[in-house]
C-alpha cells in the first residue's frame, strides 16, 4: 500500500485525480490511522485509466465499459475489441 499523495506522483497524476478514480469505482481506497492509501494494483490500473483518457481520448463512461470487461495485465491493444463488442450488443 502506498500512500494517496505518493501513489499520485507514481503515476504522474494529483490527488484529486485519483479521488475521482475512486469516486467513479474504478480504484479503491485504504484508510489507516487517519491516512488514504492506494495498492499497487490500483496504482497500475490508475495508470491505465490515465492512458486510456490521454492516448485514446476515452470518456468516462467508454473508460468504465474497458474496466469492466479488460482484465489485467491491461492492454491498449485490447481496447477497440472491447469496445466494438459492447456497441454490437
Amino acid at each position: 500500500m502506498t500512500l494517496l499523495s505518493t501513489a499520485a506522483g507514481n503515476v504522474q497524476t494529483d490527488e484529486e485525480t485519483l479521488q475521482a478514480f475512486h469516486q467513479a469505482g474504478w480504484i479503491k481506497f485504504a484508510s489507516k490511522n487517519g491516512n488514504t492509501f492506494v495498492s499497487g494494483q490500483d496504482e497500475y490500473r490508475s495508470r491505465f485509466i490515465l492512458h486510456l483518457r490521454q492516448k485514446m481520448n476515452l470518456t468516462d463512461q467508454q473508460i468504465g465499459i474497458v474496466l469492466e470487461n479488460g482484465k489485467p495485465p491491461y492492454s491498449l491493444e485490447q481496447v477497440p475489441t472491447i469496445l466494438a463488442s459492447y456497441s454490437a450488443d
